[in-house]
């Protein structure tokens, strides 16, 4: 899915060195994405993904500023400001769907057949959470915020990693997750819905559990899974 395509992304980045990496992770990095060119015999569209890396940073940088958006975002919280900060940035989302999705055509050369086939559902998957996030013009990542979603996501950042630890011990590898079956992999996916939402609540405010829990009901729903 598209996850994949963007894990292979971020490896051409660190080619590109667009983060502040080794020269031996940058190799490494370099390996990986040649690897995956010469297995999908694709070995002349290396550069091809690294300029699609580019492209896709540059464009997401000419979208959004980190260090911006951050300070925005702390200057609206005490004048209750936060839907202005989010409806201005949800008002580029056509622009971040197609940052995507030019992203996703030009990686797609050097992706495994079985993932390049779903590459157009997995567009419109992100497409589709991209709307969720900015639903009413980014009324629910403005509340989600308002409620300290962000503190609490720290606060349990330990009870997290243990949810995907857990998924991690149970399917160790790409080749186990194939021989899954669609309601196994359904109930990996219900399970650790059930162990971020729960860690979630313990938090002094519901909000945050409350939005996780409606985001993974809301991917659940967009998925096979749907029928299960």
């Amino acid at each position: 899915m598209l996850f994949k395509a963007l894990a292979v992304v971020l490896l051409a980045v660190g080619v590109l060195g667009e983060y502040q990496i080794t020269d031996d992770q940058r190799q490494m990095f370099k390996d990986y994405v040649k690897k995956a060119c010469e297995s999908n015999n694709a070995p002349d569209k290396v550069e091809q993904v690294e300029t699609a890396a580019r492209n896709f940073m540059d464009c997401v940088k000419g979208l959004f500023d980190a260090e911006t958006v951050k300070k925005e975002i702390e200057e609206a919280k005490p004048n209750g400001a936060l839907d202005e900060v989010f409806k201005k940035y949800c008002a580029k989302s056509p622009q971040l769907k197609t940052c995507i999705s030019n992203m996703a055509e030009g990686i797609s050369p050097c992706l495994d057949p079985s993932i390049r086939e779903h590459i157009g559902a997995g567009k419109s998957a992100t497409n589709q959470l991209i709307d969720f996030v900015c639903y009413k013009d980014g009324d629910r990542i403005a509340l989600f915020i308002a409620e300290e979603g962000p503190e609490c996501f720290k606060e349990k950042s330990g009870a997290l990693r243990t949810c995907v630890n857990k998924l991690r011990e149970e399917i160790k590898s790409v080749e186990e997750a194939k021989k899954l079956t669609l309601e196994q992999k359904c109930g990996k996916f219900d399970e650790m819905t059930q162990c971020v939402v729960k860690a979630l609540e313990e938090c002094s405010s519901p909000t945050p559990g409350n939005m996780a829990e409606s985001l993974f009901k809301y991917v659940r729903n967009e998925s096979p899974c749907k029928k299960n």
